[in-house]
């Protein structure tokens, strides 16, 4: 069924594209799958979240657990390494900010534990057998 809908979305595209002679990629949205690539492992104690962010401050890195959601949001401001006297001529670094939420339940909130590093951000969630209270997480 998901598939059957995303090739009529495609195919939408496709003739939108088609008749206004739009660029190949201008409804492309592959690029934002590329953002915030995460991986989440789970055994019988807890479950470990690795997201990829980088180039972000961990100052600027928000993850949160809420009604069994695990939140992680972050922002990046604008890059300042460019002079005054060059003109940019390509540009693939973004600035600006992202989230990304994940349904995680029966999790020892008090017990979150975060660190970041080399970019990748690395959040354990022990479980629990039942839901308690929801926290902030602080990142290490």
């Amino acid at each position: 069924m998901a598939n059957d809908m995303m090739n009529r979305r495609n195919d939408l595209f496709d003739a939108m594209n088609d008749w206004f002679d739009l660029p190949r990629k201008f409804f492309d949205d592959t690029n934002v799958a590329k953002l915030m690539q995460s991986d989440v492992i789970e055994n019988d104690k807890e479950y470990v979240i690795k997201v990829d962010m980088p180039g972000m401050d961990k100052s600027n890195i928000n993850p949160s657990y809420n009604n069994g959601i695990l939140s992680v949001s972050g922002s990046r401001k604008s890059f300042k390494d460019m002079s005054k006297d060059n003109s940019l001529i390509h540009r693939e670094r973004i600035d600006g900010h992202i989230s990304r939420s994940f349904r995680l339940p029966n999790v020892v909130a008090s017990e979150i534990s975060a660190k970041y590093d080399n970019g990748v951000l690395t959040i354990t969630l022990p479980k629990q057998s039942s839901d308690q209270s929801d926290n902030s997480i602080q990142i290490d």
